[in-house]
Parts: C-alpha cells; structure tokens; sequence
C-alpha cells in the first residue's frame, strides 16, 4: 500500500510539469492498485479500512486545489485510527490524532477564518 501511495504522490507531483501524468486514468489505476493489494493481503474484515482510508488518502492528493485536499485527508484518518485501534498500535492511534488535528488546524486556518476575513 505505501509503495502504492509513492507512485500516486510522484504521479500528482509531476502533473504539472509532465504530459504523461495530467490524465485523470492514473488516479483510477491507483484506486484499482490498491483494491488488488488490499484484497490479496486481507484477513479480517478490519483489514478493508486501510484499502478505504489509502483509496481516499489517494484521490486527496490527486486533486489541483489545497481546499479539497484538505477536506478529503480528514477521511482516512478516522479509518486508520479504528484499524489502528484493532491491530492494538496504540502509536498508530497517536499519529491518527495528530494528523487529524493538523489537518483540522489547516481547515481553520485556510477555509474558515480566511473566508471570515473576506471583505464582502
């Protein structure tokens, strides 16, 4: 799954410099990548959470604009904290925390006081 999510992040870095990887069918190779991975590697029914949180923590960094990015990291994070918390990585669940509230802080900051600060 992470060497999955490295060619998704090297694949949207190079977006805007290489034709190649403008096309939007990456993103949906990618998504088809990580349901493959996920299903040859479950066990449990928990096992499905980090396809899910990987498949959105994916199309998130796939997007052009921050707004969306920001948005959509706050999905994964609830499944990875829930998969984390039935594995037992108690230190998983810790990162969760810390990523969700970044993630959070960075909504604050850009999305809602900046539109507040908005002249109308």
């Amino acid at each position: 799954m992470n060497l999955i999510e490295a060619g998704v992040v090297f694949v949207s870095f190079k977006k805007e410099t290489s034709a190649w990887a403008k096309h939007n069918f990456w993103i949906y190779i990618f998504v088809c990548l990580y349901i493959l991975a996920g299903m040859l590697t479950l066990k449990t029914a928990s096992d499905v959470l980090p396809i899910a949180a990987q498949i959105f923590g994916g199309i998130a960094v796939w997007q052009n604009n921050p707004r969306p990015i920001r948005f959509l990291m706050l999905i994964p994070r609830p499944l990875w904290f829930i998969y984390n918390l039935f594995v037992g990585s108690y230190a998983g669940m810790i990162a969760e925390v810390f990523i969700f509230t970044s993630v959070l802080v960075g909504i604050i900051r850009f999305d809602i006081l900046r539109q507040v600060k908005k002249p109308t």
